[in-house]
């Protein structure tokens, strides 16, 4: 069980459920109908699509994984090691990922036509279910073709604030969701490409051409302070509109600040520096998803 537990990351699982339930609130803000039933069916989906995704990414990039270890690793790039510590068969691994991917069907079932919401909330969940299975998994393995950060971008940012309103709107909001889901899809953004830096040596030789691979790691810091830049526009940009929940997350900007000044100025080449970097990145997008909920409770109260 304690191994299970590892290989499924529960820790990173709020980058995922969070932003979720700040689609929600806002839906809430929106019509004042909360529907916890068809949250929490959504945040079981979310849950299984993540297992799935972790699992699957242990299983394919077993090789990598290993040969990053002895590399450059650090606490946040690469796997957990599980698979390569204990010797838990990888089979069983992508037999327990089919199991959990049916329960995300059921429930993306369930929701679309037995609680009514219809196809486009199916089709919104089986796009990121297949944005997150297929981040390592043949044939398409979007971590390996440079497309796996904006799909992760989209999947653990836009996708799930758009799922979360619409439960309880039941209309799809695009001004509400950019609005809303634009800083949580940078910052998660942010966390993958800075957690490319120490897995660089390993995805080199293997052919992983993610974007730190094919920019090297001096393009890969100006992308990641450009992202940052975005970041903190897209707090500013909201809060001087007059948008109260963004005041409330401005904490999130002077981070996002802190984090791209020091990869700019090269703290990617000291390998506790980076680690401190890739933690406090995962800090941002946690941050920003809860401070922004926080604001729009605050504010929906005034």
């Amino acid at each position: 069980m304690k191994h299970w537990i590892r290989l499924s990351r529960p820790e990173f699982h709020t980058v995922g459920l969070f932003p979720l339930i700040l689609g929600a609130v806002a839906g809430f803000r929106v019509s004042g109908n909360f529907e916890p039933v068809a949250l929490l069916l959504a945040l079981l989906a979310t849950m299984c699509i993540m297992l799935v995704t972790y699992w699957t990414g242990e299983v394919y990039d077993y090789e990598v994984d290993e040969l990053s270890a002895r590399l450059e690793k650090n606490r946040f790039s690469g796997g957990t090691l599980v698979l390569q510590s204990t010797g838990l068969p990888r089979d069983q691994v992508l037999k327990a990922a089919l199991m959990v991917a049916v329960i995300t069907l059921l429930a993306g079932l369930w929701l679309s036509w037995g609680m009514g919401y219809g196809p486009s909330l199916f089709l919104a969940g089986a796009v990121g279910a297949m944005m997150g299975f297929f981040y390592s998994t043949p044939p398409f393995r979007w971590a390996y073709r440079g497309l796996g950060e904006v799909f992760i971008a989209i999947a653990y940012g836009w996708l799930p604030v758009a799922v979360g309103y619409y439960l309880h709107v039941r209309e799809w909001d695009l001004a509400t969701v950019f609005t809303y889901g634009t800083p949580v899809a940078i910052s998660i953004f942010m966390v993958i490409l800075i957690n490319e830096f120490p897995d660089y040596p390993a995805d080199r030789q293997v052919a992983k051409r993610n974007l730190v691979v094919r920019l090297g790691r001096e393009g890969g810091a100006k992308l990641y302070a450009l992202a940052a830049a975005v970041f903190a526009l897209s707090l500013l940009l909201p809060a001087l509109a007059g948008e109260r929940a963004f005041l409330y997350a401005l904490p999130a900007l002077a981070l996002a600040i802190f984090n791209g000044q020091n990869v700019l100025r090269g703290s990617w080449r000291d390998r506790d520096r980076l680690e401190r970097t890739c933690a406090l990145t995962i800090v941002l997008n946690i941050a920003t998803s809860l401070l922004l909920i926080v604001g729009l409770l605050i504010g929906q109260g005034q």
